[in-house]
């Protein structure tokens, strides 16, 4: 095995800390719940439904290669990863049973199709998923950073029994988002395989997303309105935009000596983990 060597540390005081809690997103929630606008909730709608299969195949990534892993700490942490991550689909997935239920059923079929190729993924080709998994990592820690540094643009707009969902999730993807690399550099390390899985990953997240997103949108009646794309690709690709704002986060993945801890915004989740403790989570909605 290749041992961790030369890797910013995590900050004193990480930890990962499980918190199994139900959010309050119900047939009762609007349809519309990201600033009242159909294009940008469609879009958080096809991305987050993705977690179900995606969270649950970067378990089945992580857990295939911990019987490799002699450090202590990485193994303690795989565990804490493992949890999170099935809370993670569990929770997206109460979600995605809400808008089934509101007629937007394509989301569940594609996932079962996702499913079914991350399985066979899994089997086939281990380090290739593992790979993959810290790749998708990297997107979600950065959005997450993205979301926490910048919660006017990319949480405050979304209703309040959304809010809570997004600063849980961004929470513990920044706590857990060294979790796979570290694997990684464990059973291999080599740096070309993660640069072709980064790009590999990136255009399948700019291909499925709107794949995902169009039938949401047919079901509206707004798949061919110009305005709701103008004002789409503005959110994504304007000015400080989703996809715009943290490209020089994106882009530190392909030094060669990165590592997900290069990013210290660890002290970004205070609030959240403070929150939880005091066992009023879904107050920071409010």
């Amino acid at each position: 095995m290749n041992a961790i060597v030369d890797v910013p540390a995590p900050p004193h005081d990480h930890k990962i800390t499980v918190r199994d809690v139900t959010f309050n997103i119900t047939d009762d929630s609007p349809k519309y719940w990201f600033d009242n606008d159909p294009f940008k909730t469609h879009f958080f709608n096809a991305f987050f439904t993705t977690f179900p299969p995606g969270e649950e195949f970067f378990v089945r990534s992580v857990i295939h290669y911990r019987g490799e892993i002699d450090d202590e700490k990485l193994q303690k942490d795989i565990t804490g990863f493992a949890t999170q991550e099935g809370h993670h689909s569990r929770c997206h997935q109460d979600h995605l049973d809400v808008l089934t239920r509101q007629g937007y059923t394509s989301l569940e079929r594609e996932n079962k199709l996702i499913d079914i190729l991350g399985k066979w993924a899994n089997k086939k080709y281990p380090k290739t998923s593992l790979v993959n998994t810290l790749a998708l990592e990297h997107f979600t820690a950065l959005l997450a950073h993205q979301s926490l540094v910048d919660p006017e643009r990319f949480v405050d707009p979304a209703h309040e029994d959304f809010v809570p969902l997004f600063k849980w999730h961004a929470a513990e993807e920044i706590e857990h988002k060294a979790v796979a690399y570290d694997v990684y550099m464990s059973i291999d390390g080599r740096y070309w395989p993660r640069v072709f899985a980064m790009i590999g990953s990136t255009i399948g997240l700019i291909t499925i997303l709107p794949i995902r997103m169009a039938p949401l949108l047919y079901k509206d009646g707004l798949l061919f309105n110009v305005k709701t794309w103008f004002n789409g690709m503005r959110f994504l690709f304007g000015r400080n935009g989703m996809f715009v704002k943290p490209w020089k986060h994106y882009f530190q993945f392909y030094k060669r000596d990165f590592h997900p801890w290069d990013v210290q915004d660890y002290a970004l989740i205070e609030e959240l983990q403070a929150v939880y403790e005091s066992g009023e989570l879904l107050d920071i909605a409010k």
